[in-house]
């Protein structure tokens, strides 16, 4: 049986397998689709914790050497973006000069990103999903592997790299295997100004959700492994409500379980307070909770509570008394 189980105790994580004639996520930081249908798919599919195993198309734009090769992982966030939220002036410029501003326009955005960093093709690592009858799939709206191939995926050595329009990666980045990596991500860093819409920064407020289903079943374990351990989000927000309601909206339309606003920090002024808050908050719940990747974990209610207002804590003025001089 593989390490990966072992280690975690479930089922790996899920992968994604997607072909694009390359990969640079620090100058294009979102995955896009040429139709709308295609990220609807993606979108109503899409678990927590899911990554994307971007490998070279083989096809002419692709470089030779990249060419059905590996290239490295993404993990998104399931939210409609378009395409320019996401790109860098470079990355602006070369689709443009490339004739393709109609293509891949209906993104989500990468929040983290991992650059393979030995060479396979990807044949190697999913015999049953790179089939010829599904390259189409595979290139315009990707497809989930079988779980034996996530395990291998999982164990190739790779680098954090930037992503563009999130926090760089600075200093030198020790390689490991993907399945090391995987720790929760941090919250995306707040931008302001004119793109094709205005954003302004606004009041916000550290929140954390609470999934109301039966957490057993969500996460595909036995309820005696579960107990009574509930699933939460964490995120900041300058309406918690609101994200709240984006969340449930991916949800059926009959559903019974949902997700509900369990607790909110105070208000700060701005964003990024909010998001300094939101990001010492995962790292400590990383430390006490599993984390089910990205901004979910799973832990007893009581400690989640008590672990959610001790982080909340910290932002809380203090103030002292000044030494006689």
């Amino acid at each position: 049986m593989s390490d990966v189980l072992i280690e975690a105790g479930k089922k790996p994580r899920r992968v994604w397998l997607k072909a694009f004639w390359g990969f640079g996520p620090w100058e294009d930081g979102y995955l896009g689709f040429t139709k709308s249908g295609s990220r609807e798919r993606f979108i109503a599919l899409h678990q927590p914790g899911d990554l994307v195993l971007i490998y070279g198309a083989n096809a002419e734009m692709t470089a030779p050497d990249d060419r059905r090769q590996a290239l490295g992982f993404l993990e998104v966030d399931p939210i409609r973006i378009s395409d320019t939220e996401r790109m860098s002036p470079l990355g602006i410029a070369r689709k443009t000069e490339m004739g393709f501003q109609d293509r891949w326009t209906h993104a989500v955005p990468v929040r983290r990103a991992w650059k393979v960093t030995r060479r396979i093709e990807v044949k190697h690592l999913a015999p049953d999903t790179y089939t010829k009858d599904r390259a189409r799939v595979l290139a315009s709206q990707g497809e989930i592997v079988r779980d034996h191939e996530a395990q291998a995926m999982l164990q190739l050595p790779v680098v954090e790299v930037s992503v563009f329009g999130e926090t760089p990666v600075e200093g030198n980045i020790p390689e490991a295997r993907m399945v090391d990596k995987l720790r929760p991500s941090t919250g995306i860093t707040p931008s302001f100004g004119k793109r094709e819409i205005e954003y302004s920064d606004r009041p916000s407020r550290v929140y954390m959700l609470l999934y109301t289903g039966d957490a057993a079943a969500l996460l595909g374990r036995d309820r005696f492994e579960v107990g009574n351990k509930i699933i939460v989000k964490v995120g900041y927000s300058a309406d918690p409500d609101e994200r709240c309601a984006a969340h449930n909206r991916h949800l059926p339309t009959a559903k019974k379980a949902h997700w509900t606003v369990h607790r909110t920090s105070k208000e700060f002024p701005s964003a990024m307070p909010a998001k300094t808050i939101e990001d010492a908050m995962k790292a400590a719940f990383d430390d006490k909770f599993e984390s089910l990747g990205g901004e979910f974990f799973l832990g007893e209610a009581r400690k989640l509570d008590a672990a959610f207002a001790e982080a909340s804590a910290l932002s809380a003025f203090r103030i002292s008394a000044v030494k006689k001089a």
